[in-house]
C-alpha cells in the first residue's frame, strides 16, 4: 500500500467499512510509515476536538462593552446613508442573523 492510497483509505478505516485484508494492509503500512501514522493521528485528533467543540455549551452572551462598541460603530457608518438606504441595510442585518441565531440557540 502506498501512503496515497492509505489517506485515501483513512475516513473508511476509522468508519469501520474496510475488509479484513484491507485492515491488515492498512496496518502494515502504519507500522512502516512514520508519516502516515503521524498523519493518522492528527486525522483523529481533529476529529475529536471537531466533537467536543459541538459538544460543548455555546457562550451566548457579550460583553456590554463590545456591545457598545459595534452599535456605536453601526451608527457612524449608517448615519452616511440615506435612510432608504439604512432600512434595506437594517432589513439585510436582520435576515442574516435570523439563521446565526438559530444556529447558536440549538
Amino acid at each position: 500500500m502506498t501512503c496515497r492510497g492509505f489517506i485515501a483509505r483513512l475516513g473508511e478505516i476509522s468508519g469501520g467499512s474496510l475488509t479484513a485484508d484491507e485492515i491488515r494492509q492498512s496496518r502494515r503500512h502504519l507500522a512502516r510509515c512514520g508519516s502516515c501514522a503521524a498523519y493518522r493521528r492528527s486525522y483523529q485528533a481533529t476529529i475529536r476536538l471537531a466533537r467536543e467543540a459541538f459538544r460543548a455549551p455555546v457562550e451566548t452572551e457579550m460583553p456590554e462593552a463590545l456591545v457598545g462598541e459595534v452599535l456605536a460603530a453601526a451608527r457612524t457608518r449608517l448615519s452616511r446613508f440615506k435612510p432608504r438606504a439604512r432600512y434595506l441595510v437594517h432589513l439585510l442585518a436582520g435576515v442574516a442573523a435570523g439563521p446565526l441565531l438559530a444556529f447558536c440557540l440549538r
